[in-house]
């Protein structure tokens, strides 16, 4: 069921899940990017592995990400 105040209709842009839709372009929410280029250091395994789930949502946007986050892979889990 639609919600009419929350709805945003003939719109130029929009934020839809974590990103940022204009011109027929997806790009990252600057606001999510904010918050993970001011994370600070992961200090524990479990901070490191929340660091790389989180990034991996965006991984599409970052070059080479999978070489740049190999160091971190060993804090992810792979099985539950």
């Amino acid at each position: 069921r639609l919600n009419p105040e929350k709805c945003e209709i003939a719109q130029i842009q929009t934020d839809y899940l974590g990103h940022n839709i204009k011109n027929g372009e997806i790009r990252p929410s600057p606001n999510n990017i904010n918050g993970l280029l001011n994370t600070s250091l992961p200090q524990t395994a479990d901070e490191a592995c929340k660091f790389v789930k989180a990034a991996e949502y965006y991984r599409k946007f970052i070059p080479k990400f999978s070489q740049i986050a190999e160091p971190l892979r060993k804090f992810v889990p792979t099985t539950r």
